[in-house]
């Protein structure tokens, strides 16, 4: 009896990675993934377009533009990094492709931006990893598929972390695809495999590189609400010390900022009304509302900002009925409930 159930104990814990080595390929080669699911004719780029625009577009991180002068200088500092990429495919021809994936990524065409960043081998994993936790985190239905492809991401960030410490997009969304996989996934799972703990480390380094990324400041902000909204604040303060006041510190350096970011605007206020509930409904409608007034300039904005739209919609029928049903709303889309937007 007792060797059965240790040995059930270990299927439940190595059987997500055994799906992520040995079916996220096919996931992501052979299955087909869901398109963009509204009209993208406004979002089309072109290799001019895409550098013209590449500030705004990341304006969360700053995130260098992969130029031949950039990714020349990047290849000449790092042979490893180099020789990880297959064929011996030329520093004009990674360029291309690089910036073939950025484009297809802010058209929407996900799955074409990972094939095109993983052909590269490690210096395509930010545009690959980027596409990959958007459409698992927005666009999939199927529970098993999105927490193959979050798997996979951690999966291949482990095997090449050493090649991509220069690369914040990657260790980001290596970051993010362990933070949706925790808030799906079971709270004692959670702690055996101590993604809470590699979490806060992740942030911990990025915030200390890159203390202007936003995309890292809000989620140091929005790690600890969710924290709090899955064991409550007593419970994770006592266990992992989190806090309301670390959600106001970095969520107020987000806003010093003032980039406008949808998603980062929508997560701060989901994050007020975690912790806070209907005392700050008023503060998180501020915040929806930023969200939504954003004119979307590439697809994942677009559906953010759609989905922004959504939350505020019904953040206001709660507020006119003067917070009833907002317990619902907060508790809702825990574990294994629907994550997915659209």
């Amino acid at each position: 009896m007792k060797y059965l159930l240790i040995r059930s104990v270990l299927l439940l814990l190595l059987t997500p990675v055994c799906f992520a080595l040995e079916g996220a390929d096919d996931l992501i080669n052979k299955d087909q993934w869901r398109v963009f699911p509204f009209d993208n004719a406004e979002y089309q780029l072109t290799r001019s377009s895409l550098k013209k625009n590449w500030q705004y577009f990341q304006r969360s991180t700053q995130y260098p533009f992969p130029d031949i002068e950039y990714i020349s200088r990047l290849l000449t500092g790092n042979p490893a990094l180099k020789a990880s990429i297959p064929n011996n495919v030329s520093n004009t021809k990674v360029v291309k492709i690089l910036q073939t994936a950025w484009i297809a990524f802010f058209e929407g065409d996900f799955q074409r931006a990972a094939q095109l960043g993983y052909s590269l081998g490690p210096i395509g994993h930010g545009v690959a990893f980027y596409s990959q936790t958007t459409y698992a985190s927005r666009l999939e239905p199927d529970t098993t598929k999105r927490h193959a492809l979050w798997e996979d991401v951690l999966t291949r960030h482990e095997r090449s972390k050493h090649l991509t410490q220069h690369d914040s997009m990657t260790r980001f969304f290596a970051f993010f695809s362990m933070a949706r996989l925790s808030e799906e996934i079971s709270a004692p799972l959670v702690l055996t495999r101590n993604y809470v703990g590699k979490m806060q480390q992740a942030l911990l380094e990025l915030n200390s590189d890159e203390p202007d990324n936003v995309f890292a400041l809000a989620a140091r902000g929005s790690m600890d609400a969710g924290i709090m909204r899955k064991l409550g604040k007593l419970m994770g303060q006592l266990t992992y010390g989190v806090s309301a006041d670390v959600v106001e510190e970095f969520y107020e350096k987000v806003t010093v900022l003032d980039k406008k970011i949808p998603n980062v605007q929508l997560e701060y206020a989901q994050s007020l009304l975690y912790i806070y509930g209907k005392k700050q409904l008023t503060r998180a409608l501020k915040h929806m509302r930023i969200a939504s007034d954003v004119k979307p300039a590439y697809a994942m904005e677009a559906l953010d900002v759609i989905h922004a739209k959504k939350l505020l919609e019904e953040l206001m029928a709660i507020d006119n009925r003067n917070g009833y049903g907002l317990r619902a709303y907060v508790k809702r889309n825990t574990d294994m409930e629907k994550k997915y937007y659209f």
